[in-house]
Parts: C-alpha cells; sequence; structure tokens
C-alpha cells in the first residue's frame, strides 16, 4: 500500500475505531425498540425471523467468497439495508410499537420463577437444599 509504518498504525487504528464506533451506532438506535419488542408475544417469531435472514445472507456470501455461485444474489438488498439505517431502525420501532399495543405478552402464571436463561420454572421459595436433616 506504500504507507510508512506511523501513517499504516494510524489508518489501521482509525478503520478499528470508526467499526466499533458503527456498532455502538447500531446498538443505540436498535436496543430500545428491541427491548419493547421481547416483552411482546410477536418476539419469537421476529427473533427467529431475523436469524434465517442472517443466515441466508451468510451462506450467500460464504457460497460466493468460495467461489461456488458467480454472485452473491443478496447483495443488493443487503447494500440497501446497510445504506439505509434509520429506515431499518424505524421499521424496527414501528414494529415494536404496534406489536405492544396489539399483541402484549401474557403474564407471568402465578407460581412460576423466570430464570436466567428465560425458562419458567415451579417457585420453590424455602427451600434451602437441606431438608430432612436435624439440627
Amino acid at each position: 500500500m506504500g504507507l510508512d509504518r506511523v501513517s499504516l498504525v494510524t489508518t489501521l487504528l482509525g478503520f478499528n475505531l470508526g467499526i466499533e464506533l458503527t456498532q455502538l451506532l447500531v446498538v443505540a438506535l436498535l436496543m430500545p425498540s428491541l427491548l419493547v419488542l421481547a416483552r411482546t408475544a410477536v418476539y419469537p417469531a421476529f427473533r427467529i425471523g431475523i436469524a434465517v435472514v442472517g443466515l441466508v445472507f451468510s451462506v450467500s456470501w460464504m457460497l460466493e467468497r468460495a467461489t461456488l455461485t458467480p454472485a452473491d444474489p443478496f447483495a443488493n438488498l443487503q447494500t440497501w439495508l446497510v445504506g439505509h439505517p434509520l429506515l431499518v431502525a424505524g421499521t424496527v420501532a414501528a414494529l415494536a410499537g404496534v406489536s405492544w399495543g396489539l399483541a402484549p405478552r401474557p403474564p407471568e402464571a402465578a407460581g412460576t420463577v423466570r430464570t436466567a436463561r428465560g425458562a419458567r420454572t415451579p417457585e420453590t421459595a424455602g427451600t434451602s437444599g437441606t431438608a430432612g436433616t436435624t439440627g
């Protein structure tokens, strides 16, 4: 590239900081909407749908890079999505708002506790693991 050592370090540092700041911006734009959406009945389908889209995009990109396909068929769509971040964030926010109004998640059943992984288990208050022992 014809860069001296200082220019190379400066260029790499600037590139990496730019990538990190962009990631923080994406999180800042989407996180509030995702938190609202996560409290609706629509969220499980949304989460799976986004995962499937990510899988299809990554497989098509991988096949193109491995020269198994002549071009990535989703390249134009990916470029469009990257070029319109506010529209994407606004769409997710609108979905969250509509979902919150139309399909709120039902309240948790009485007597259940949500674990750190999200599973519901019967409440076991008062058990300390020492049942059956005498003091």
